[in-house]
């Protein structure tokens, strides 16, 4: 068996799954850093919709558990599956406003099927409201039950673990760029700005759609000190939105260990290594964000 390790990061693009393991001296060391290749998309697995498939996954989860010896699991939900709204601080306050606005939000959903967080923005006036469908999570709890410790993680997020990573105040854009979708958020001062997902059906439809939201979200058009790209089509998508990125600050794609801050024995790896990114952080097991939950 394997040395030890602590905590397993998990997130998956396509028919592939990325992890990490943090060795028992935690730090930035890392002790592996891999890729599982399926037969199916695993965003099928992960949402419960091929209960065989599901099966699968949870049994390479356990395998690497084994193998690794990780207590505990720290998961990447993907935005797809999620609802992120930001509201004024009233409706936050107010519990009649804020059934309301969940109502609206998340219509045709039952509210007792509804898990919803609230995170701190760094304009105080305003919360960042992010919605899971409660038979969803209980599919990742299903999947990670062998795990004596579970954390499942928004991909905005993401930004908080690396603010807590690297020390780093500044203003910065991460942007997670995923085959059929971008999350993207924005840190001011070590506090989350703002965060939204873009859905898209082909690449080149991207720099368009970037125009559009950026039409309503000012702080898209913001300027960040620097762009972090990372994800299974990070070197793709960062060329096609060269233009737009470029205004705002150094694009910066994390596709070596050196730009991640973190070290490992591995020196080569058969994948897209800005695929792992998430994972990489994941596996640091950060204290990320506070958060408040309204049930």
């Amino acid at each position: 068996m394997s040395s030890t390790g602590d905590c397993l990061g998990i997130c998956f693009a396509d028919h592939q799954l990325f992890y990490a393991v943090n060795g028992q001296s935690g730090g930035a060391r890392l002790q592996h850093i891999g890729c599982i290749d399926f037969n199916f998309p695993v965003l099928t697995a992960v949402s419960g919709s091929d209960s065989e498939n599901s099966d699968s996954l949870k049994k390479s989860l356990c395998r690497l558990q084994d193998k690794y010896t990780c207590d505990s699991v720290r998961m990447l939900t993907p935005a797809v599956l999620e609802c992120w709204s930001t509201f004024p601080r009233l409706v936050y306050e107010t519990a009649d406003e804020r059934e309301d606005h969940l109502s609206i939000v998340m219509e045709g959903l039952p509210r007792s099927d509804m898990e919803s967080t609230w995170h701190e923005l760094s304009n105080q006036d305003y919360r960042l409201l992010t919605v899971r469908n409660r038979h969803l999570t209980e599919n990742y709890r299903k999947l990670t039950l062998d795990f004596s410790q579970s954390d499942f993680v928004s991909e905005f997020e993401l930004g908080s673990d690396w603010q807590y990573h690297t020390g780093m105040k500044g203003s910065y854009l991460t942007v997670n760029c995923q085959p059929d979708h971008l999350a993207v958020s924005s840190y001011l001062l070590g506090k989350l700005r703002g965060a939204t997902f873009i859905r898209f059906e082909s690449i080149d439809d991207l720099p368009y759609l970037w125009t559009c939201y950026a039409r309503n979200l000012a702080w898209m058009n913001g300027i960040h000190e620097q762009i972090y790209v990372y994800g299974y089509c990070g070197l793709e998508i960062m060329e096609v939105l060269s233009s737009f990125l470029g205004e705002t600050g150094q694009v910066i794609l994390m596709n070596n260990l050196e730009a991640m801050n973190v070290k490992a024995d591995e020196s080569t790896y058969g994948f897209k290594l800005e695929s792992s990114f998430p994972a990489i952080m994941l596996s640091l097991n950060l204290p990320g964000q506070k958060v408040t939950t309204a049930e």
